[in-house]
């Protein structure tokens, strides 16, 4: 009897211990912090340049051949959009800017890709349309 009772609360435990985990697990990939203004302001600020062009130096990334700051943008959405899990960053350290995405589930190893487009940023956080550039990571 006491045996059956101790398998009763192991299980019981387990339940519990799933339960929490599921619930922690879908927190942690389905919600989102909120952006801070200054993150905005850097995707606002970003989109006015949509039509510059990336030179060919600068521009390392597969697929569609029109290579200018709004493809790139457009490209990291569509990347973005076939997942349920939101997987776009941006921000700055110092004056490097960089907005990326990565398609890889958390269990993945390898076989992960990303795509970042990254520039700088002056003084007076503008940013420099010159330094612009897109590349891949397998």
């Amino acid at each position: 009897m006491q045996n059956r009772f101790k398998k009763t609360i192991y299980l019981i435990i387990l339940v519990l211990g799933l339960m929490v985990g599921t619930a922690l697990s879908w927190v942690y990939f389905y919600t989102h912090p909120q952006a801070s203004s200054d993150n905005q302001q850097l995707l606002q600020s970003l989109l006015q340049y949509a039509n510059t062009a990336i030179t060919n130096d600068n521009y390392a990334c597969a697929g569609k051949p029109v290579k200018t700051v709004g493809a790139t943008i457009a490209s990291l959405l569509e990347l973005n959009s076939t997942s349920k899990i939101n997987s776009l960053s941006y921000g700055c350290f110092k004056q490097t800017c960089t907005v990326s995405v990565t398609s890889c589930a958390p269990w993945q190893t390898n076989e992960c890709s990303s795509r970042f487009l990254t520039f700088t940023v002056d003084d007076s956080n503008n940013i420099q349309p010159n330094t612009f550039s897109c590349f891949d990571l397998p």
